[in-house]
C-alpha cells in the first residue's frame, strides 16, 4: 500500500522527467525548423541581392564605356574647336597652307 500511494502522486520525479524531456524535444523540433526556414528565406535574399550585384555590374560597365567616350569627344572638342592642349603637350600647326 505504500507504494500505490507513492505512484498516485501525478508529479513524480519520473513524470517530471519524462515531461521535461518531451519538451525541450519539442522545442528542439520548433527551433530547428524555424532555424530552416529562416536558412532558406537567407538563401533567396542572397539569391537576390547577387542579381542586384550583376546588373549593377553591367550598369556601372556601361556607365563607365559612356563616360570614356564622352571623355574623348569632349577631348576632341576641346583640341579642335578651342585649340586646347595637355599641360606637357606640343602642339605643331602646319602652316604651308596646303593639306
Amino acid at each position: 500500500m505504500g507504494r500505490k500511494g507513492a505512484r498516485s502522486n501525478p508529479f513524480s520525479i519520473n513524470s517530471l522527467l519524462k515531461f521535461a524531456c518531451f519538451f525541450l524535444s519539442i522545442l528542439f523540433v520548433v527551433y530547428f525548423v524555424k532555424t530552416r526556414l529562416d536558412i532558406v528565406d537567407m538563401q533567396e535574399q542572397l539569391m537576390a541581392m547577387e542579381e542586384q550585384v550583376e546588373l549593377q555590374r553591367l550598369k556601372n560597365k556601361d556607365a563607365e564605356l559612356s563616360l570614356r567616350e564622352d571623355e574623348k569627344t569632349l577631348e576632341r572638342t576641346a583640341r579642335e574647336k578651342l585649340d586646347y592642349a595637355h599641360p606637357d603637350e606640343r602642339i605643331f600647326v602646319d602652316i604651308s597652307g596646303t593639306n
